[in-house]
């Protein structure tokens, strides 16, 4: 599952992406977020999707495995989320762990779904270097799987995923409000 991730710096990544923004160091579920769509412009929206036969439940992770049986994703469209770093928990005894993940001096794509109330993020199996933090991680994407996520047509394979730099940070950014750079800085 990804519950937070990050978006500060966009000279990183390897396109020109046409949009200013805020820095924002802990990115949570209901904050607007940029998506590239199908039609490839990128969109503000609500991180949070609302199936189209609910007005109450609110899914901000999407398994990759039930993607075309659930009902709860029927009637949405596939998106690629931008980021350079998503947060996971490890939990240790009766403690959870924050930890970053993130490519050296790169951007990230991860894959989602979205409809006209928002859009979530589509999570797989994770990896054995990830699996060591949490069982499951998002779709992550190169720029050259852009028309296979978007036409349906990729794999969820990811294996480049083992390239992530995954390090412990503060528990401060259990904290939503918590904006700080100090929330994606190596810890003890």
């Amino acid at each position: 599952m990804c519950g937070r991730f990050t978006l500060f710096d966009k000279t990183s990544f390897d396109f020109e992406m046409g949009i200013d923004f805020k820095p924002n160091f802990n990115v949570s579920p209901g904050s607007m977020v940029y998506i590239i769509r199908e039609d490839k412009m990128i969109v503000k929206i609500k991180w949070s999707l609302i199936p189209f036969w609910s007005e109450k439940i609110s899914i901000i992770n999407a398994r990759s495995e039930t993607l075309d049986s659930k009902t709860s994703f029927k009637k949405v469209d596939r998106c690629i989320f931008i980021a350079n770093g998503f947060f996971e928990w490890k939990r240790e005894n009766s403690t959870k762990i924050p930890y970053y993940h993130t490519f050296k001096q790169r951007n990230m794509f991860m894959g989602g779904i979205y409809n006209s109330t928002g859009a979530c993020i589509v999570t797989r199996e994770s990896y054995p270097k990830l699996a060591k933090i949490h069982h499951r991680q998002p779709v992550l994407l190169n720029l050259d799987d852009f028309d296979s996520w978007l036409n349906n047509s990729h794999d969820y394979q990811c294996s480049f995923s083992e390239k992530l730099i995954i390090y412990p940070v503060t528990k401060k950014v259990n904290l939503p409000s918590n904006n700080s750079s100090d929330n994606i800085s190596k810890v003890d």
